[in-house]
């Protein structure tokens, strides 16, 4: 399928039909023959049809959502074009573009001695210490009030026995009674 602004080879153009799907909410409305013309090709072209179907699926449910809480009255229309429209290619390429962005940056920083892998490793170390001091005081706790825990663990597992068993003698005194 083609983006705004791309006619493929099958003529798609998924601003016309998010014009067409979204019709009286968009200033710049189709004429009659562009309807006509989209609407017939939304007849021929089934990933068009899908599209048209899941824009007035979604302008279904935004109309049912109360905004009067709020000064929003719209999504900025190239945000909106940009969205649903992405493929699963298009995102692997954006994201790839920014790992090579990343790399290179860092990459430009270690070269001008600005170590940045130096400082993430010194980040990472202290994140790292953090996570194992807090290991050591939680061990320490445990250590100190093991025996105490221990207790309260048989003291729980006593209580839960009891009330079991008055439970059953409950429901078999019931059962005699009736």
């Amino acid at each position: 399928m083609s983006y705004p602004g791309e006619y493929g080879p099958r003529g798609c153009d998924p601003e016309k039909v998010f014009e067409l799907a979204d019709r009286g909410a968009v200033a710049e409305s189709l004429d009659a023959g562009e309807e006509r013309e989209v609407r017939n090709h939304l007849a021929r072209c089934h990933e068009c049809r899908e599209l048209y179907e899941r824009e007035l699926g979604l302008n279904a449910c935004l109309g049912s959502l109360d905004f009067s809480w709020t000064d929003l009255r719209s999504v900025h229309r190239g945000v909106a074009m940009a969205l649903p429209t992405r493929s699963a290619v298009g995102r692997i390429m954006w994201g790839l573009l920014a790992a090579v962005l990343l790399v290179t940056a860092l990459a430009s920083l270690e070269f001008e001695a600005a170590q940045p892998v130096v400082l993430m490793m010194g980040i990472l170390g202290a994140f790292l210490a953090l996570i194992s001091g807090s290991v050591e005081v939680l061990n320490a706790i445990v250590d100190a009030a093991g025996l105490t825990l221990l207790l309260l663990l048989v003291l729980g597992t006593l209580a839960d026995v009891l009330i079991a068993l008055a439970v059953v003698l409950s429901r078999r005194r019931r059962a005699q009674e009736a």
